[in-house]
């Protein structure tokens, strides 16, 4: 099994130097010289934040306990802030799979003048801190590369864009998707047209196949691999990324039901598909979820990380294309290359609104708000919860939407929201179908549109999924 020797020698590693795991795995049994195959393997008990990183002091995490040199922090699923840690050897890696999307995809040269405009949260977030590193040691190896961040402050990246991308070759946008759209469509407003050779770069959350189509229509990209997405986590780094293959197949996948069944099953909400490299990062799937082992700064071995989906090894993707005649068009265009592993990523299993005990999780909110009807009159910004009415006899569902700027509320827009959520939940969602089928008008949503950038889009003490600021989708308890 292709990186399997990397992830025995991490967790031989981690077993001899991390004072954590030694105490974790002797409590429960496992021996390390008794660990050599992927029968061994398996036995070894799973780790996630709540049994492992949380349960020990923090300087037993690490090698000889000495914290990393770079702190930064995830939102976390509960919407409280967890502190992770990375060293040079974390950056180099999260640097090596840039250089391959901006060389190899992206077809980026180390003399094209590059402008990278880092869109991520920047402060204590992960994404854009990150990105910013991995874009500067590229710059330290040669590369032609300029990267600012802005962040999210609009103001500044419309600057950006209007007065020094012209001087630029190349301009690379990199944020998270809802967000890199708001900017998008706020251009024409600003009086902005963008000459350069556009990239786009995303992390954070999966999009769809609309969505990509609608940003190289309207920023006029005509590859259609230089809007790609990065799956990762403040846990693991940078985890799989978008390719040209898995991007040809997940667009051939949504006109033809034979190769999306193939891939993913009777999966409502188009799922994304990356490619990883075994060398960096060893995977195996366990009841439904994606457990990883890894080097980083705290080694991570057997981790849940708690997102949901599929294994497909490079020869099983191979004969998924024989199956489906796309042999002799994928090697024609040059596609076959690719010779990694995929991950078909749905989402997460431990982010829900819960309505009359059914799950609805951002991905079923996402395939709304990415709606053509919609998609431009709103940000993006949502806040969702599960409200009780006569003294907890009755739930009712409430989404609160922010509109996009310049967009004025009306009640066509609302009435609009509604319908299309309704629509679109029934279609991904089973259980809200059958629910609505019984209840009916009981069962629909509350629809509150808010005006851009007006506050208020959480209501006060409150519980319920929040997607806000350029990050992804949290709980807030």
């Amino acid at each position: 099994m292709k990186g399997l020797k990397k992830a025995l020698a991490i967790f031989r590693g981690a077993a001899k130097n991390i004072d954590a795991y030694k105490n974790f795995i002797k409590e429960h049994g496992i021996r390390p010289d008794k660990v050599n195959n992927i029968a061994d393997f398996k036995k070894i008990p799973l780790t996630d934040k709540r049994n492992y990183l949380l349960e020990y002091e923090l300087p037993k995490l690490f090698a000889r306990g000495k914290i990393p040199p770079m702190a930064y922090a995830s939102s976390g699923s509960s919407g409280r802030p967890l502190f992770w840690f990375r060293g040079d050897d974390g950056e180099k890696a999260g640097t090596d799979i840039h250089e391959k999307i901006f060389k190899n995809i992206f077809n980026i040269h180390k003399n094209d003048s590059t402008l990278v405009v880092i869109c991520f949260s920047m402060g204590v977030w992960v994404a854009g801190n990150y990105t910013l590193a991995c874009c500067r040691d590229l710059a330290r190896r040669g590369y032609n590369l300029t990267s600012i961040s802005p962040g999210t402050e609009k103001e500044d990246i419309f600057n950006t864009l209007k007065d020094l991308a012209p001087k630029f070759k190349n301009l690379i946008l990199a944020g998270y998707p809802p967000f890199i759209m708001d900017i998008i469509n706020e251009l024409p407003r600003r009086r902005i047209t963008l000459k350069n050779d556009i990239r786009v770069l995303t992390a954070g959350d999966k999009f769809s196949e609309d969505w990509r189509a609608t940003v190289l229509k309207t920023l006029k990209i005509k590859n259609f691999d230089y809007v790609i997405s990065i799956y990762g986590s403040a846990d693991a780094g940078i985890m799989g990324f978008e390719t040209p293959l898995s991007i040809y197949l997940r667009r051939l996948a949504v006109k033809n039901p034979h190769i999306y069944k193939k891939l993913f099953g009777e999966s409502s909400v188009l799922p994304a598909l990356v490619q990883y490299n075994p060398e960096y990062i060893f995977f195996e799937e366990v009841g439904g979820e994606f457990v990883l082992t890894t080097e980083t700064s705290a080694p991570l071995v057997r981790y849940n990380i708690h997102d949901t989906g599929r294994l497909f090894s490079y020869d099983d993707m191979i004969r998924v294309i024989k199956d489906g005649g796309l042999e002799k068009d994928a090697r024609e265009q040059g596609l076959l290359v690719w010779k990694m592993p995929f991950l078909v990523v749905e989402g997460r299993s431990d982010v829900a609104v819960t309505f009359y005990a059914l799950n609805i999780y951002p991905e079923h909110i996402k395939m709304s708000l990415e709606d053509k009807r919609i998609s431009k009159l709103i940000s993006g910004n949502y806040f969702i919860y599960n409200k009780t009415i006569n003294k907890g006899r009755v739930q009712k569902l409430c989404l609160n939407l922010e509109l996009a700027p310049g967009v004025e509320t009306s009640q066509e827009i609302q009435v609009l929201t509604t319908n299309i959520f309704v629509e679109n939940l029934k279609k991904v969602n089973s259980e809200f179908r059958k629910l609505h089928l019984s209840l009916e008008s009981r069962v629909i949503p509350t629809v509150k549109i808010i005006p851009h950038g007006s506050g208020g889009l959480r209501a006060k003490n409150t519980k319920g999924l929040v997607q806000i600021g350029g990050k992804k989708a949290k709980f807030l308890v």
